[in-house]
């Protein structure tokens, strides 16, 4: 017999060392029981929170920055009007988060039953950094009957001047994610084509209609933002 076999038969020899051991082994499982229950009660709501992912509540508060221009038009000419934004605003706000335009006309010959021109805009996506590709964009138009015109793009993404819910990431994540500068900056082109329709009394040599003038407001909105954990 080996003395490691000896050693275990002289642990259970007698009536009193296999009394210690079940009080040994009693303690133990009596030790490991408290330990599972402070992980699985007491703990267990502390344990799942550290994994809960935190919810933010993002508000937005407008402020626009109105421009207007007018600009003669000759007969089947194609102008460009441009428009940028100095550095200066964005430095005042979070964020650039749409662009509207209005673009009016009237008939101004002063021929009696002269109709009205027609006239056609085009903001093109080039120049400036924005959502071009947002499908609530509206960036053409054209009249003939000297109703104004409205166009509207989105400049920021997902910018919808509603109070947004976010969960993850951390409060700065989403304040940096909103002061994004790079949306708006550079210059917005519209494109402005007139097509002049005569009036009956074109046909007298002196009569001649062979311009418009047109009135086009930019108004660029934009905002700033609060980000407030949701408790």
């Amino acid at each position: 017999m080996t003395s490691e076999q000896n050693v275990i038969r002289d642990f259970f020899d007698t009536k009193e060392d296999r009394n210690k051991l079940t009080i040994f082994l009693v303690f133990l499982i009596a030790i490991v029981l408290y330990h599972a229950t402070v992980f699985w009660v007491v703990l267990q709501d502390d344990i799942d929170s550290q994994f809960d992912l935190q919810s933010f509540a993002i508000g937005f508060e407008e402020q626009s920055t109105i421009s207007e221009e007018s600009r003669v038009i000759n007969d089947g000419e194609v102008a460009t009007l441009q428009f940028t934004v100095g550095d200066e605003v964005f430095d005042s706000h979070s964020g650039f988060g749409m662009l509207f335009l209005t673009i009016s006309y009237a008939e101004t010959s002063g021929e009696f039953a002269d109709p009205c021109d027609t006239v056609s805009v085009d903001l093109t996506p080039t120049g400036a950094n924005a959502a071009w590709d947002d499908e609530r964009n509206d960036l053409s138009a054209i009249s003939s009957d000297c109703e104004t015109m409205s166009l509207v793009l989105h400049v920021f993404p997902e910018y919808n001047n509603t109070t947004q819910q976010v969960t993850g990431g951390g409060q700065q994540d989403w304040i940096d994610y909103w002061t994004d500068d790079s949306h708006g900056k550079g210059t917005f082109n519209l494109e402005v084509e007139v097509i002049v329709n005569e009036p009956p009394s074109a046909l007298v040599p002196t009569v001649s209609d062979n311009e418009e003038t047109i009135v086009v407001t930019w108004e660029a909105v934009f905002f700033d933002i609060d980000v407030a954990p949701v408790k």
